[in-house]
């Protein structure tokens, strides 16, 4: 049988009728496209897919008939179409696969190829991951081989991150270096990371076990730094201050005062784009890929107050930022380390975050009374447990639930005659007496 002869759907009939010859010949499927059978002259018969990326041809070995079925080998090579259309180059990872036998090499192929399997995943976070995993991992796992990882290793990997064996200073250039921090503070993170890792290697079959599931937990040392008003009052009023002086550029001050007006995060208020102001509906518009909780599918909006809704009113300019790069360059700002740090270091805040002013917009809400359901939805968390840190900040409201309470059973056993006593007892032990001063203000009077 030649190559030329007419296609066939590769059934059991079909193969088993298929004889050697003195040369390898294959019998191409009528019904998926690029799916053949090739009957070598030894007697063994595989199935194949050929299929194009780009401009090359790629020819992907499937299988062998008999551990392999007719209904098997074409659902084989239905994944693998599938994967071409979403982008991916079966082939090309088969050949990678084969030789990604380490945990760096691991890490690589899962920072190209995971990509695929998780397109939602935006591109910030890839970033992080790829930090986490360069830096903490790969200089002390990256040459161990994935057969001989246990999870005793994972263990001790762990406590030498937190010895801060990763921890390094790398000098970038003129005025620029890189500073690595190991130590508690990352290893909560960089676990979960390379958890993720082995979790995406055992789907691919990559792997059979997933080391890292087992390895003991650590979990993210929750900051919590707010500004208390009479901060929030002085921070502003030293930007002022220092806009005034020249210290700080009015675009970036108008940054710091959009972000604790709105409680949004940094990089949804410093790639800002003119498209994502509604200034009918006074509120930001942002895309499912421009926020952290994008995945979902969903948009999210942040309200605009007056103060912030003025501060986007008079930044009107003639490019597609609310706050972009000087001319002429083009695109967002970038995140303004060094004014932020002059501005904390004159309010006398120096251990407070750019982030921290999120956390702040926030417990102003629950002090407020606010439910914590309502600070999920206006600062866009995916998750009610996320919203929780800020739960302690209701105690006020709380006690105050607790002592109306204990004034509603306070005259339960008092003995009282009518309605009518009950209500003058209670006049008369709520007035207080006459000229009576609140014990603090009697300390103000003394002072």
């Amino acid at each position: 049988m030649s190559t030329k002869d007419p296609p066939k759907k590769l059934t059991k009939r079909v193969i088993d009728a298929a004889e050697p010859g003195p040369k390898d010949y294959c019998i191409w499927d009528s019904e998926l496209k690029g799916f053949r059978l090739r009957v070598r002259s030894s007697g063994r018969k595989t199935f194949e897919l050929r299929y194009r990326v780009g401009r090359r041809q790629r020819l992907l070995l499937l299988g062998d008939y008999g551990p392999l079925s007719p209904d098997q080998g074409r659902k084989a090579a239905l994944d693998a179409k599938h994967a071409v259309s979403k982008g991916g180059d079966p082939q090309h990872e088969k050949q990678v696969l084969r030789h990604a036998t380490t945990v760096s090499e691991l890490i690589e192929l899962y920072l190209t190829e995971g990509r695929i399997d998780k397109p939602t995943k935006r591109e910030s976070s890839w970033k992080t991951d790829a930090t986490d995993l360069r830096c903490h991992v790969t200089p002390l796992l990256g040459k161990c081989t994935l057969p001989s990882l246990t999870t005793h290793d994972i263990a001790r990997w762990q406590n030498e991150v937190i010895r801060g064996k990763t921890a390094r200073t790398t000098k970038l250039g003129y005025r620029r270096k890189a500073i690595i921090k190991g130590g508690p503070s990352v290893v909560g993170r960089s676990t979960r990371t390379l958890n993720a890792v082995f979790n995406w290697a055992v789907k691919r079959e990559i792997i059979k076990d997933n080391p890292v599931a087992r390895a003991p937990r650590f979990p993210d040392k929750q900051r919590e730094r707010f500004l208390t008003d009479e901060e929030a009052v002085a921070l502003f009023q030293t930007l002022a201050d220092m806009v005034e002086c020249g210290e700080i550029p009015e675009l970036y001050a108008d940054l710091f005062r959009v972000l604790a007006l709105t409680g949004a995060r940094l990089a949804e208020i410093r790639e800002l784009a003119w498209a994502e102001v509604d200034f009918t509906q006074k509120m930001i518009v942002l895309s499912p890929e421009r926020h952290k909780s994008g995945r979902t599918g969903r948009r999210k909006t942040i309200n605009l107050n007056a103060p912030a809704l003025g501060i986007l009113q008079g930044r009107r300019n003639e490019t597609a930022w609310v706050f972009p790069k000087t001319a002429p360059y083009e695109g967002p700002i970038e995140t303004p380390r060094r004014f932020w740090k002059a501005l904390v270091q004159r309010a006398s805040c120096p251990d407070l975050r750019l982030h921290d002013l999120r956390h702040t917009f926030a417990s102003l809400l629950v002090k407020d009374g606010h439910s914590l359901a309502f600070v999920q939805k206006a600062l866009g968390h995916s998750r009610l447990e996320v919203t929780q840190r800020y739960a302690h900040l209701n105690d006020e409201a709380t006690r105050a639930a607790f002592d109306h309470i204990g004034a509603v059973y306070k005259n339960a056993g008092r003995k009282v005659e009518s309605p009518t006593e009950v209500a003058i007892a209670d006049n008369a032990s709520a007035r207080p007496a006459a000229h009576a001063v609140p014990a603090r203000q009697m300390e103000l009077f003394d002072r």
